[in-house]
């Protein structure tokens, strides 16, 4: 009876294993079917993605080259260089493939024991772990494609394309665009970029365990960054790099005992802090401005161009060091800022940030103070405890032991460090408040060799080379001799310095010298070389305020001057470029120099040149004999006046120191046949550098500081003296013909246009005459005069009155 039943039921169960077995069926045929059509449809796609791969410009980064063709600096989307397969390390391409892909070099875009692993692990682990099963290949179209924001949303269209790819390119082809586009992190692309950022240097020059670590990397960059300071991260890095060594091993690529003793190697990277070293900050960031608004930032960032600029690395360096050298001492001479020293609970075990980048001569680091002994601190500065004795901490003065106690964190200045880059011999530092700007170029092209726009780019992008208008103090002064030699006067003119008290339309002007004191009778050169503040009126008002104002603005200067007395001592705010172009159109002859420029040329990724300029000096500004008669002032400046720090560079030089009211400002502009270069000192908002901080204490330092370098690298040469002009040796005390009357040391030797040298002897009596005028100067009454009375230029009738209460004096 029961298997009666079974028998009965049989029938009905080949039914339905019948039914299911076509549905199965049915369901493979449509699952096949729509396989079909997906494939067709997507490998009528992948036909065109091919193109379009083929095609496609790699985003690369466009270069900023100095004039020797060396990169100060790039401009990217993705940091990348693109390198040929030959320089791409082979220890890298094997780390990358045992790693990422061992299959690569037999399977045909799609790697079978990755997808039956992937599968096998989703299925094992109830889709809690999920492989991509991703080859080389696929990584590499997800990377393209996803640059192209086009989404590939199954994996279907990555085996056909994959499949696709392997058609077209070689194996090699292919290892070279994916070392060439992989992301490394930090915003670095492809191999090369990776190894200068990771390891300062070109990718062919990397290691094993280097290329093993960067092609951890490429799993997860955002997290695998070495230069993480968090341990755990540190840790993971190792951790990765040895499982990439492994990996090298299982595949045959490495034997165990040479992976055994790579895995012991501690990572070395460029520099742990992470900081590249930007060698032109200001003028790239000049530059930069300059290509978005021509070209847009999607060009300039992702279709390599190449800048090629004027300025010269070495120079540059050199302007950095001494603008951060000069700056610092400015302002130490302000005092320790004591209330801005860090505080460690633990100083026995606190890091700090810094501490493990590799130290040089001149670098700055903080240090911990562990305690005194005596005279004595234990600093202790990455694993190196320093005793540093008191004489390092001197310039901080008697207070320095109170000021830092044990905890204290304070700024030091490496002087000297070991072969592995440790501290060996510190001295206490602070970083600076006060501000600077140097710009140096090429007088006859206008070339700019240097420049630095203030103490810290990362601070402050504000280029004051540039961008800064401050009071010009005595640089002005040039200005207005020069115009003055233009129309007759010498060096040794004689011009009277009392106290004046000027009005002109009822306003009132009282100007004063720099130490409120009067010489009486001076001669030119005098005047200039020791800016004596009346005579500068006083010769202004001779000249002719409009004649100077034009002088200035032919000679390159394209700022506001305002047409007041006070101009004649520095009144109008200026830029640092004006000023150099001004001096630069001194340098070479009286010519009007041309405009200061950065871009020599820019030329695309295929060669073509896009722009291209050169400059070139305009019209005569100042004849030739005036402009050598300001030069032989000028010269007397830097060798015997407020400028004669610059003897120290032995180099026929020329040039013009600068203050402003209450020492806010400080300059000094000076020129070689070769070069000009200008700097200034001072604050962001007004305020006084310390006191008695003039351009001779302040700024021409950090000048002679560049300039050792700059000049070493060009021919000396004395100025050149124009044809026709006469010279005599002249009495510097009276103005006239020296004799045997002359002291010496008072003896000038000057050069003359064609009859205007001095025709009187410079007798005893002459000599008596200007004494007892000089002696009478002190103490004479106030001499009172209507502007322009005596001039030998006569003013404008027609003048608008000025109040020159509204324009500050910046030297009374």
């Amino acid at each position: 009876m029961k298997s009666t039943k079974i028998r009965k039921l049989v029938p009905g169960s080949k039914r339905l294993w019948k039914m299911i077995g076509l549905a199965v069926l049915g369901l493979f045929a449509a699952g096949g079917i729509t396989l079909a059509v997906m494939w067709s449809i997507y490998s009528r796609d992948a036909d065109s993605f091919l193109t379009l791969f083929a095609l496609r410009p790699i985003k690369t980064i466009s270069k900023v080259l100095d004039r020797n063709g060396d990169t100060i600096g790039v401009f990217a989307e993705e940091n990348r260089e693109v390198i040929p397969f030959g320089d791409i390390p082979k220890a890298f391409m094997n780390a990358l493939v045992a790693t990422e892909d061992a299959d690569f070099m037999t399977h045909s875009g799609v790697s079978g024991r990755g997808l039956v692993r992937a599968g096998w692990n989703f299925v094992t682990s109830f889709g809690q772990r999920r492989e991509g099963a991703s080859t080389l290949t696929m990584q590499l179209i997800r990377t393209v494609t996803d640059k192209r924001q086009k989404r590939l949303d199954r994996k279907l269209q990555e085996i056909i394309l994959a499949r696709k790819l392997e058609k077209a390119y070689t194996k090699k082809q292919i290892l070279e665009l994916y070392a060439n586009e992989v992301n490394f992190g930090a915003g670095r692309y492809g191999i090369e970029a990776a190894a200068k950022y990771y390891f300062g240097k070109s990718a062919p020059q990397l290691n094993i365990e280097e290329c093993a670590l960067l092609a951890g990397l490429v799993q997860r960059p955002s997290y695998y960054n070495p230069y993480n300071p968090d341990p755990k991260v540190k840790e993971a890095v190792k951790a990765r790099r040895n499982h990439v060594l492994d990996r090298m091993v299982a595949e045959g690529y490495l034997k165990d005992a040479e992976a055994k003793a790579l895995k012991e190697k501690p990572i070395r990277l460029a520099r742990d802090n992470a900081q590249e070293a930007d060698i032109a900050p200001y003028p790239v960031e000049e530059i930069r401005k300059y290509l978005y608004e021509k070209y847009g930032m999607k060009a300039v960032l992702t279709e390599g161009l190449e800048v090629y600029t004027t300025i010269d690395s070495t120079w540059q360096e050199a302007a950095n060091k001494a603008m951060r050298n000069g700056l610092k001492s400015v302002d130490k001479r302000q005092g320790f800022r004591k209330d801005a020293v860090q505080m460690v609970n633990d100083p026995d075990q606190a890091e700090l940030p810094g501490w493990k980048r590799f130290l040089e001569n001149g670098d700055s680091i903080q240090g911990l103070i562990l305690g005194w002994n005596g005279d004595k601190a234990n600093v202790r500065i990455g694993k190196a405890t320093l005793e540093v004795p008191a004489s390092a901490f001197a310039w901080a003065g008697k207070d320095a032991k109170k000021w830092l106690p044990r905890g204290a964190a304070p700024l030091f200045l490496v002087k000297e460090a070991t072969d592995d880059g440790q501290a060996k011999k510190v001295e206490l530092d602070q970083e600076p408040i006060v501000e600077g700007a140097l710009l140096s170029v090429d007088p006859m092209s206008g070339e700019i060799r240097a420049m630095v726009g203030g103490y810290d780019f990362n601070k402050s992008k504000f280029n004051r080379s540039f961008q800064a208008e401050r009071q010009v103090g005595s640089t002005m002064k040039a200005f207005v001799y020069a115009t003055a030699f233009s129309q007759g006067h010498t060096p040794a003119t004689m011009v009277s310095d009392v106290a004046t008290r000027y009005t002109y339309y009822s306003t009132v002007y009282e100007p004063r010298n720099y130490e409120h004191d009067y010489w009486g009778p001076i001669c030119i050169w005098e005047a200039l070389r020791d800016s004596r503040n009346i005579a500068a009126i006083r010769t202004l008002e001779s000249a002719g305020i409009d004649n100077v104002v034009d002088l200035a603005h032919r000679a390159g200067i394209t700022g506001m001057i305002p047409g007041v007395p006070s101009l004649a001592l520095g009144s109008p705010d200026l830029t640092l470029k004006d000023m150099v172009r001004g001096y630069s159109t001194f340098a070479i002859g009286g010519l009007q120099a041309p405009p200061p420029f950065l871009i020599r040329k820019v030329v695309n990724r295929e060669g073509r040149v896009l722009e291209s300029h050169e400059g070139h000096p305009g019209e005569m500004v100042l004849d030739p004999m005036s402009d050598y008669q300001l030069i032989q002032c000028l010269q007397g400046v830097a060798q015997r006046g407020t400028g004669a720090r610059t003897n120290d560079l032995n180099w026929p030089l020329a040039g013009k120191t600068g203050t402003t009211d209450d020492h806010t400002d400080a300059w000094f502009l000076g020129f070689s046949t070769k070069i000009c270069t200008g700097v200034w000192v001072g604050y962001d908002e007004k305020k006084t550098i310390f006191k008695g901080a003039d351009g001779a204490k302040v700024a021409v330092p950090i000048w002679v500081d560049f300039m050792k370098t700059a000049l070493s690298t060009t021919t000396k040469e004395e100025f050149p003296v124009p044809e026709g002009m006469e010279w005599a040796d002249v009495d510097r005390y009276t103005g006239l013909i020296a004799t045997s009357a002359t002291q010496p040391e008072d003896i000038l030797h000057l050069a003359f246009k064609p009859g205007t040298m001095p025709k009187a002897p410079s007798t005893a009596d002459a000599i008596q005459k200007i004494r007892e005028a000089r002696e009478k100067a002190h103490y004479q009454p106030e001499e009172r005069r209507e502007w322009g009375a005596s001039s030998l230029v006569d003013a404008p009738s027609n003048a608008p009155p000025v109040d020159w209460k509204q324009t500050p004096d910046p030297n009374k």
